[in-house]
């Protein structure tokens, strides 16, 4: 059985990004196998677990997922169905912590992954961040959308290597890293930084290549479409891995960030929708129903019980947004008085009846 995360990591349910950062450099370093040298096995899965936790924790995306649906819902998120390190996104973070303590990459060696790794540690493609606007009707019928991005793709001319005539770089010796050492009064430190010379990539090339004069990549225009994720809110975002621009370390991301367009008449909270129906006095007197829009041209129809009043709140259960469970939230009605729309003698007279009906003005009794 999986342990929960944030008791992995030793903090609560509401700690912050910080918070979560903080108690991953704890557990980072004493589980570190180069700090249990006599029991490298199981600290070796102990700092996976840590890991496992810390990358998930730390994506809104995946740490709402979890939040709701526990570890089958993150599980999804995982490239082979389960945590592997490939599936790890904060390679650099582990650099920082641990890069001082153990005088190289704290992966050289490690998991399998040894000086092969180093190579690959080569500069990452970075990141493309989209605001993309959703209506309500987009999200509660899962819309198709599409939104235009310019990228850094591998150049096709030299296959992404930027040229020919490659040889192993003399400087890192075709890791792509260089170790420097530094002392100070508590001891000598090594930090571990990409090579200058080949930039990380681990070789240098001779002939640049004349389309991407070297660089690699070219930039090239693309259409993307993604399907908007059920219950979707403004500010919540997902992720294409693997959709970003070209780098020699790998191609970044593409972050689309979800903001949500505002309705004619609804306004929404959570999952719940609210809005507001003016109402025929004559309606609120001796009640009825009435027709209040919804989404893909269908109506609902509300009951208004006899003798009802301005401001009044109905409640219709499961007529609101769509829930990534499955559900629905609800709709709140609210009736508010509808003003006559013309006036004339007839009307007049219907009025100064109703006067009579009426009575005169008096305080209501609190509570009631």
């Amino acid at each position: 059985m999986k342990r929960d995360y944030y008791e992995v990591l030793g903090v609560a349910k509401g700690a912050s990004s910080e918070d979560v950062k903080k108690a991953y450099l704890k557990k980072a370093k004493e589980y570190h196998p180069d700090m249990n040298p006599t029991n490298k096995k199981e600290a070796e899965e102990k700092f996976k677990e840590v890991s496992e936790a810390y990358e998930v924790l730390m994506d809104p995306q995946k740490r709402q997922l979890y939040d709701q649906y526990g570890h089958d819902g993150v599980s999804q998120t995982f490239k082979g169905g389960g945590f592997s390190w490939d599936d790890f996104t904060h390679f650099d973070d582990l650099q920082d912590i641990l890069g001082n303590l153990f005088g190289g990459s704290p992966f050289e060696d490690l998991f399998g992954f040894g000086g092969r790794r180093g190579q690959q540690r080569a500069r990452k493609g970075g990141d493309i961040h989209v605001i993309l606007k959703v209506s309500l009707e987009d999200i509660v019928n899962s819309t198709k959308k599409q939104f235009k991005i310019n990228r850094f793709e591998a150049c096709k001319e030299c296959n992404g290597k930027g040229g020919t005539d490659l040889t192993t770089c003399s400087q890192c010796g075709g890791r792509g890293q260089v170790k420097t050492q530094t002392r100070s009064f508590f001891g000598s430190f090594m930090t571990v930084t990409p090579c200058p010379a080949c930039r990380g990539s681990g070789q240098i090339i001779k002939t640049p290549c004349a389309k991407c004069t070297g660089s690699g990549r070219k930039r090239v225009s693309r259409t993307i479409e993604i399907k908007t994720p059920r219950g979707v809110a403004s500010g919540q975002y997902i992720v294409l891995r693997g959709e970003g621009h070209h780098g020699q370390g790998g191609r970044g991301n593409i972050i689309v960030q979800f903001e949500e367009k505002a309705h004619e008449y609804f306004d929404r909270q959570g999952y719940d929708l609210y809005i507001r129906m003016l109402t025929p006095y004559s309606k609120l007197i001796s009640g009825g129903s009435i027709e209040v829009p919804g989404f893909n041209g269908q109506r609902e129809r509300v009951k208004i019980k006899k003798g009802s009043s301005a401001p009044e709140v109905i409640r219709i259960r499961g007529k609101g947004m769509p829930r990534p469970d499955g559900g629905h939230g609800d709709m709140y009605v609210e009736l508010d008085l509808k003003p006559l729309e013309k006036t004339d003698r007839n009307l007049g007279k219907i009025i100064d009846e109703l006067k009579r009906y009426e009575g005169d003005p008096k305080p209501r009794r609190r509570g009631n």
